[in-house]
């Protein structure tokens, strides 16, 4: 007896830990479809979510930034495809720190502006040290999002496209 009823009890077992596991995979599967893909800004230190929205693949958006030495509008636009960040073009009125031209993309010029195109540089994180001077500036579906309403100058932040429960950015619209 004793023979039959641990075969019962071992089955059942089995049979209880099958189910748990068909019912835990079901739920995540079903779960990590409701995240969606967003643009994501995150303090670097913490992984805290500074700032975020949906984002779309191939859309677009621009990071405007003033540069910190030559005090002159320097605008990078992005496109994102696979989760990463891929950086298409970049404007700017002079040549300075970190501006410069090394074979990629074409290079051409437009009112006074230096216009690099066709770059396709892909990044899978952006980090970016907000300045007081730069005055960094997303430009996400027509909105300006300056990032000094949502980190304190001189803070260490990654831009980066991630899958995100909807809980995670309703906050920011």
């Amino acid at each position: 007896m004793r023979r039959a009823s641990s075969r019962l009890h071992g089955k059942k077992t089995i049979i209880f830990l099958a189910a748990a596991i068909i019912l835990a995979t079901a739920s995540f599967l079903f779960f990590a479809r409701l995240r969606i893909l967003c643009l994501v800004v995150e303090v670097a230190e913490s992984k805290e979510i500074a700032w975020a929205a949906p984002i779309g693949q191939n859309e677009q958006f621009s990071l405007h930034y003033t540069h910190s030495v030559d005090l002159l509008p320097v605008h990078d636009s992005y496109t994102v495809k696979d989760k990463n960040l891929i950086l298409v073009e970049t404007r700017f009125l002079s040549w300075g720190a970190g501006l410069g031209y090394m074979g990629e993309g074409i290079l051409t010029g437009e009112k006074g502006w230096t216009i690099i195109m066709d770059m396709h540089r892909q990044l899978a994180v952006l980090p970016l040290r907000v300045g007081t001077i730069a005055v960094h500036t997303l430009l996400y579906r027509g909105k300006k999002i300056y990032l000094l309403n949502y980190v304190p100058a001189q803070t260490l932040v990654h831009i980066r496209v991630k899958n995100l429960f909807p809980y995670q950015y309703r906050k920011y619209r």
